[in-house]
């Protein structure tokens, strides 16, 4: 197994990694734009039957009209909300997809070459359900974030509305935001480490992974943390560029804001894969720490015996 340079920072070294397994970043990716165009295409070839030739449609064309849209949506004969649970399932696919292949994405990693198909698939199959039990437990800190959240909206409006201070609530609100949002990434780091070590180690008891992944994340809480929070910053601030970028086009470009659009959905997938090559990477130079302790067996020394065997007489034939 080829191990990436020791003497590179993880950082660096998972971008590494990421860029000589870019057919991994090409499969996700394909993958997202098939299930996009599938959830998309039915809605996309009803509005162009009912908007083809008409002033709705020109308006729509020229630039996107809030107005319009919404009497649009209204209209019986658009029928554009039945296209919404198709849309949904498609879209909702896409993680089940990406939660298939985790493992065998880890172990392309893990071994940094490139998988054969079988192997590549053993791998998923073979930690589907693992990772699948990982999301339910997930689901527990994730659900306490989004009730924390409620929380502090409800206590920014209420403080907004009795504080005479200007901008209280709002800059409540912000705190709070900024804070979860903390948190919500480093939930995500906790269960990426059970993920790569439940490959590293191949271990199968998702509780026992779930809190030892916990003691890992929070003995390292500052080296990883930074680590995806670099990771992701770049990828806000390539959205960001592409927003900016976006709002100077004008409104025929169509094909030129798709592009773009598809632009950003790759760097938030190669920023995803980029932490769990990095950390696959982070977790193979300090897996020796968090090893189980293994058992020495000594083997008992032999015993001198005081009284030493007699030979006896041979038996006369």
């Amino acid at each position: 197994m080829r191990m990436a340079d020791g003497s590179k920072e993880t950082f660096v070294a998972g971008w590494h990694v990421l860029w000589r397994r870019w057919g991994i970043l090409c499969w996700v990716f394909a993958a997202n734009v098939a299930l996009g165009a599938l959830g998309t295409l039915p809605a996309a070839r009803q509005l162009r039957n009912i908007l083809r030739h008409t002033l709705a449609g020109e308006q729509l064309f020229k630039g996107f009209d809030v107005g319009m849209f919404y009497e649009l949506v209204r209209v019986p004969e658009a029928g554009l909300l039945r296209f919404t649970n198709s849309s949904y399932l498609w879209a909702a696919l896409f993680p089940v997809f990406l939660l298939l292949i985790s493992g065998g994405i880890l172990e392309a990693y893990r071994q940094d070459r490139r998988l054969s198909t079988g192997e590549f698939f053993a791998a998923s199959g073979a930690f589907f359900w693992r990772f699948v039990r990982l999301a339910l437990i997930s689901l527990v800190p994730f659900a306490v974030l989004y009730n924390a959240y409620l929380a502090v909206d409800k206590v920014a409006d209420h403080l907004g509305d009795k504080v005479t201070v200007d901008q209280i609530g709002f800059l409540i609100w912000l705190v709070g935001v900024i804070v979860l949002v903390l948190l919500a990434l480093f939930v995500r780091l906790w269960f990426d480490v059970a993920k790569v070590r439940a490959v590293a180690e191949d271990e199968r008891s998702m509780v026992f992974n779930t809190f030892k992944s916990l003691d890992i994340a929070q003995r390292r809480l500052g080296s990883l943390l930074w680590l995806y929070l670099r990771i992701s910053l770049l990828a806000w601030m390539a959205a960001l560029m592409a927003f900016l970028i976006w709002t100077k086009l004008p409104p025929t470009t169509i094909w030129a804001t798709f592009i773009l659009l598809e632009l950003v959905v790759l760097a938030q997938l190669a920023a995803r894969l980029w932490q769990m090559a990095s950390l696959t990477i982070w977790y193979q130079r300090y897996a020796a720490e968090f090893a189980r302790p293994q058992l020495e067996v000594i083997e008992p020394e032999p015993q001198l015996s005081l009284y030493p065997e007699t030979e006896l007489p041979a038996a006369d034939a």
